[in-house]
């Protein structure tokens, strides 16, 4: 990879990113980046970690020739990649389905309230220690379920 390509690279990606970018050299192994410090002619200084290593903030000088690719540790949207390149504007398919799927769950949740059946009364619960029990882990299933499926819809957005 020449200079001005990395050069080029680090500024489309947003700052944030940063600490987000893998370097994957050419022998396959892998440098986390903390910080670029700066460019110099003939290789980049900067900060971070090695593949399998737990020592942060080490400096690393590494030769643009040794280069192979970046890599993102995060999942991005096609839209947020076209940003990047400087397309404005960009409407995603995954951004619409998420859209889609959010309003058609909060919608099956509304149909789910209003067709709920109240709670049984007290008279009617039943009375022996297994029938307890069960009603109980039905009960505690349910409302894990129930906070599963919101805290996806939250994770989504």
């Amino acid at each position: 990879m020449r200079r001005e390509d990395c050069v080029d690279l680090f500024a489309k990606i947003p700052d944030v990113y940063h600490p987000q970018v893998n370097l994957i050299l050419r022998g396959q192994g892998m440098i986390t980046v903390e910080s670029v410090v700066r460019f110099e002619p003939h290789y980049v200084v900067l900060r971070g970690r090695e593949q399998g290593s737990t020592d942060e903030g080490r400096a690393f000088f590494v030769p643009y020739e040794e280069l192979a690719y970046f890599r993102i540790e995060r999942a991005l949207k096609v839209s947020e990649l076209k940003r990047m390149f400087g397309e404005s504007g960009v409407v995603d398919t995954e951004d619409i389905l998420g859209q889609q799927l959010e309003a058609e769950q909060a919608e099956e949740e509304a149909n789910n309230e209003d067709t709920q059946t109240p709670a049984p009364a007290v008279a009617m619960a039943p009375q022996d220690p297994a029938s307890i029990a069960k009603q109980n882990l039905l009960e505690r299933i349910r409302a894990a379920r129930a906070g599963a499926a919101t805290t996806t819809g939250r994770l989504g957005k």
